[in-house]
């Protein structure tokens, strides 16, 4: 693989899994437990969106890869482990060019925003759950979709690459 297409590969994964990061952060860290679709969400707010952000925002897709299995579908987790070892099997120099390229991530995490869940539509082992974020004067209405493995409940789609 030509050091450009890596350098794509690198920046269209961080495109792709920042864009689904602001989705994925319309929930607060309230708790929950993946029992139940709005469980499963509030679960990876409460208990690894700030991990996951940070991992995010210094690419460090391995680690991205280790919170994902906790938090989202095995397709999900599967795209960041590609990532990571794409990003692992660069040499140090071309590594430093991405990273060049791409310049400093920002944080990732808003400072104050709040939530409200709407209705959840529910289907065998498929839902999804309505959320309205607001952030600042700015409210924006998101949909996110989840699936039951392994009888857990489990962000999916978000972040595939």
């Amino acid at each position: 693989m030509s050091i450009h297409s890596k350098l794509v590969s690198g920046r269209r994964a961080l495109a792709v899994a920042g864009g689904a990061f602001a989705t994925a952060l319309i929930l607060s860290a309230c708790g929950g437990s993946n029992d139940t679709p709005e469980g499963a969400v509030e679960n990876f707010l409460d208990n690894g969106v700030e991990d996951f952000a940070k991992a995010l925002s210094s690419s460090d897709f391995d680690r991205l890869a280790e919170i994902s299995e906790k938090h989202f579908c095995a397709e999900d987790v599967q795209a960041f482990q590609e990532t990571a070892d794409e990003l692992n099997a660069m040499s140090d120099e071309e590594r430093a060019q991405m990273e060049e390229l791409l310049g400093e991530q920002e944080d990732l995490l808003p400072e104050e925003w709040s939530y409200k869940i709407g209705e959840t539509d529910e289907d065998g082992d498929t839902a999804t759950v309505e959320v309205e974020m607001t952030e600042g004067d700015e409210t924006t209405s998101n949909t996110i979709d989840v699936v039951k493995e392994d009888d857990e409940w489990k962000l999916c789609g978000e972040f595939g690459m």
